[in-house]
């Protein structure tokens, strides 16, 4: 039977009130100028600080290691606050600039060094762009008229799941003649496009599963997409990294960053990260970037690979064996040498006979208090400049199971409770 039409699909109600949400949204700051919109946006990103508890809690986990070593916690703290505030300037500028014009569109961005670019086009047959979820990113599909004359421009997108608000978007991104990708379409289409002179941009800096490869960014090991070195590679073009940065209410700058050849993933993960640095507030940071993607099945060493380890920012984690049996010890499988696991106690328990005495060692109360709990994790995560990774232990109670999901913390318990 052929599936459901979209008239009889279930969520057409809501896909429809989405709809109208987000046009009434562009029209309302459509009218208005671009530095009020601005400015109203940073409003809505200071209320959405204090009413976004978890979420203030991912922007200061990923700012805690990226700049590791470079700004001591309150530094960061005053830094995520205002990355809240510059995000809703952003998003809310986006909805603004979706309505202007293209001439419109050239008076609010300011291109720094278009010399690369024209540099790049130059020496190769096409040009792929990286440039990260930062500044107003949506406006990037619409600088057609500020790349060289006579080369296509197209993007990497992903398609919402709200089919109506999607065709939206998509023609709205398609306005200057932009054409756009999804991850349904063949690469050997998308290789064709950049051989026959194009520029293609791709938002790269997300955090992606395991099929990413293992690279080191911002000095800590992690998973990355290898799309952009592997278009470069087999298209035989370029590759400049770019940052937009907030220049001044309503208007962004535009820099571009060289990547050396071979353009291996690494290669352009490192000039990701300069562009990333060049504005460290305009970076969307609301997505864990640094999440590690374990649970029972699927260790550290799956995710990690077995030897690789950071450049001075290693994964930490919490062995819990506060109110666990003395005999069970780290299991093989998720030793790992880029992990440092501390050790969590009850305050009346013995420590096991086969720690080496080199581990860092914390207790908390015997308590099955979800709040006593949380805070115990809250304050050993704040013990250290990097934060909390995961915590391993073996029957975990449904207690210390929601102080972490509440501290936004993974917790993986190797056995059922007793």
């Amino acid at each position: 039977m052929a599936s459901e039409s979209f008239e009889n699909h279930p969520k057409r109600w809501k896909w429809r009130a989405e709809w109208l949400v987000q046009t009434g949204i562009e029209k309302i700051v459509g009218w208005l100028p671009g530095p009020v919109v601005f400015r109203i946006g940073e409003t809505l990103g200071g209320l959405a600080w204090r009413l976004m508890p978890m979420r203030r809690q991912v922007v200061l986990r990923n700012l805690r290691i990226a700049f590791c070593g470079e700004y001591d916690l309150p530094a960061l703290q005053q830094m995520a606050r205002e990355t809240f505030r510059r995000t809703g300037a952003n998003l809310l500028s986006a909805a603004h600039t979706a309505r202007l014009s293209s001439e419109q569109i050239d008076g609010v961005l300011i291109v720094e060094n278009r010399e690369l670019v024209e540099k790049a086009l130059s020496g190769s047959p096409g040009l792929v762009l990286m440039p990260p979820h930062m500044g107003n990113w949506e406006v990037l599909s619409r600088m057609n008229r500020l790349f060289p004359e006579g080369h296509k421009i197209g993007a990497f997108y992903r398609p919402l799941n709200n089919p109506i608000l999607n065709a939206r978007v998509l023609a709205q991104r398609e306005t200057d003649g932009t054409r756009l990708f999804s991850k349904r379409d063949s690469l050997h289409h998308v290789n064709g496009f950049l051989r026959e002179g194009s520029l293609i941009g791709i938002l790269a800096d997300q955090r992606v599963g395991r099929q990413g490869e293992l690279v080191q960014f911002f000095g800590r090991l992690t998973r990355a997409s290898p799309l952009p070195s592997l278009m470069a590679r087999r298209s035989k073009s370029e590759v400049l990294a770019m940052s937009l940065i907030t220049d001044s209410p309503g208007k962004w700058r535009v820099r571009y960053y060289p990547i050396s050849r071979p353009f291996k993933t690494a290669d352009c993960m490192k000039a990701l990260e300069r562009a990333m640095k060049a504005s460290p507030t305009d970076v969307f940071w609301l997505q864990e970037r640094w999440r590690v993607s374990v649970g029972r099945n699927n260790t550290i060493r799956d995710w990690l690979g077995s030897e690789m380890t950071s450049d001075g920012k290693p994964h930490r984690a919490l062995l819990w064996l506060a109110g666990v049996s003395a005999t069970w010890e780290l299991p093989a499988e998720w030793q790992h040498p880029d992990v440092i696991y501390e050790i969590v106690l009850a305050s009346d328990q013995k420590r096991p006979a086969w720690l080496t005495g080199f581990e860092t060692i914390h207790t908390v109360p015997r308590t099955e208090d979800r709040n006593a709990l949380r805070k115990s994790i809250a304050a050993i995560d704040l013990a250290a400049a990097l934060p909390i990774d995961y915590i391993l232990t073996s029957a975990a109670p449904k207690a210390l199971l929601k102080a972490a999901r509440r501290e936004s913390t993974p917790l993986i318990s190797l056995s059922p409770k007793p």
